[in-house]
């Protein structure tokens, strides 16, 4: 698929406040989020989705029991409404559906839902928004931001991919900043969205079901950049390659821009730097210890990385870095990322189910020690064999077996055979079983599946809480006397 992401978010120049009917496509989180915001501007809301209405979330449920949406539509056989002001895209709704056509050839424009959230802020004051993306990351460095801004005694709002949409906070206080998780599929059809702080973590191959090549995806990706001015402030990764080259020129941050990099491998003059146990902010005139190896409570160096791009954040909004080391201390993550379920037997069990690509996996066994990790990995891989090819030396260096779970176990097994032992074992169940009776004290079992879950699981959230589930199963039953 052809995304031609530089016209997908072909937005209204007219106000929100002057719309009379808008189209609201996919009635899941964000679409119930912007329904809602609509309608309560007295705006008239047509939807899209191709579920029964008895099939729909009980948040879309209520939408239309209370008739705040004027219409529902199906998506098979739907001709596009007379009258529409704009379309509101939900990110999960591929950019070439027939409805979505129609739309460009008309020309009413389409909007993202953080677009059109940005568009409801902007016309009350001047919004205060933090934006992250990245292949991987975005999750816990949101959450991150979000806990050094409030450590910092700012009144802040987390949302966006993360869970609560955008549109479901415009409406409190002034004086809020947003700290905003932002997809690639949400960056598609963004236009006059502009991030006071943006972060690009990474760029790693992800999603190539949807886009043509990576080089797709990552302009996306470097979409979160394309509206910052003067006195904003772009952070990027200084060990990605990829993160840096999207991050400038033509399609990246304007020059105007401040670029203010990340590292932990070498030093720059404009972010910050690990140098030793201490990470450094450096600037044009400072230099100033931020926070040190031991503030953090979680595990990992990417999680290192993650905090550092949260300091970035959080100091270009004004945030006072004394508060960051109190904060990090005190931040235990986010569930299904990189958690440390338990330790049964002297083997620690951690849960990184929200690793649903080879690059988010290999920077959760970067943290181990050769040979000493038992690794699940499997589902529904998100293209062919290719992406796991960087993952084989990584895993074979780190994991003393990896097994195998899923649709995507024979691929896995063809590219990582000859670096790492392999053990089929077809469902998560049966590769907990395997990994725990071959795991030796001192040694992890590590779910970071590095494919996506919707073959076995609703969700990665559902594939984590049946490996805790089990974990937690197998500590009953070592405290019972059946378990090492």
């Amino acid at each position: 698929m052809t995304l031609e992401v530089s016209r997908i978010g072909m937005t209204a120049g007219t106000p929100v406040s002057s719309w009379r009917s808008v189209l609201v496509y996919g009635l899941g989180l964000s679409g119930v989020a912007a329904s809602r915001a609509l309608s309560d501007r007295n705006v008239r809301v047509v939807a899209v989705d191709g579920r029964p209405a008895g099939d729909l979330p009980p948040g879309a449920g209520e939408l239309l029991r209370t008739e705040r949406v004027d219409e529902l539509l199906s998506e098979e056989g739907a001709e596009l409404p007379a009258g529409l002001d704009a379309i509101v895209l939900s990110p999960g709704v591929p950019p070439d559906r027939p409805l979505l056509r129609a739309a460009r050839s008309a020309r009413v424009p389409i909007l993202a839902e953080v677009e059109l959230a940005w568009r409801l802020l902007e016309a009350e004051a001047s919004p205060t928004v933090v934006g992250v993306t990245g292949s991987n990351g975005k999750s816990t460095t949101t959450a991150l931001t979000g806990a050094l801004l409030e450590a910092a005694g700012y009144p802040v709002e987390v949302c966006g991919n993360i869970g609560t949409p955008l549109c479901a906070r415009v409406d409190g206080p002034p004086g809020r900043v947003f700290v905003v998780e932002l997809s690639s599929f949400q960056l598609e059809a963004i236009d006059r969205f502009r991030p006071r702080a943006a972060a690009l973590l990474n760029i790693s191959p992800d999603h190539l079901d949807r886009y043509a090549n990576v080089s797709e995806y990552a302009a996306a990706k470097a979409r979160i950049f394309g509206r910052q001015a003067a006195g904003d402030v772009a952070v990027v990764n200084a060990d990605d390659g990829e993160a840096r080259r999207w991050s400038g020129g033509r399609d990246g941050a304007p020059a105007a821009v401040r670029r203010r990099f990340f590292s932990r491998l070498r030093r720059v003059e404009d972010g910050c730097y690990l140098d030793r146990d201490r990470v450094i902010e450096a600037g044009p005139e400072f230099r100033r210890e931020l926070f040190r190896l031991d503030d953090l409570a979680l595990d990992g160096l990417h999680n290192l990385e993650n905090a550092m791009a949260a300091a970035l954040l959080a100091a270009a909004v004004g945030a006072d870095p004394s508060h960051f080391a109190p904060a990090l201390r005190g931040f235990e993550g986010l569930p299904h990322r990189m958690r440390l379920v338990g330790t049964v037997g002297g083997v620690r069990y951690y849960n990184d189910s929200k690793a649903t690509n080879p690059a988010a996996t290999m920077k959760a066994l970067a943290g181990f020690g050769e040979g000493s990790v038992h690794l699940i990995l499997g589902g529904r891989a998100k293209d062919e064999g290719a992406a796991f090819a960087e993952l084989a030396s990584v895993a074979g260096a780190r994991a003393a077996a990896v097994y195998l779970i899923g649709e995507a176990a024979p691929v896995i097994a063809s590219v990582l055979g000859g670096a790492a032992e392999c053990r089929p074992c077809g469902t998560l169940e049966r590769a907990v079983e395997a990994a725990s009776a071959a795991a030796s004290e001192g040694q992890a079992v590590l779910l970071s599946p590095a494919c996506a879950s919707f073959d076995q699981f609703e969700d990665f959230a559902d594939r984590g809480r049946r490996f805790e589930e089990q974990v937690r199963a197998l500590a009953t039953a070592g405290r019972e006397g059946g378990h090492g």
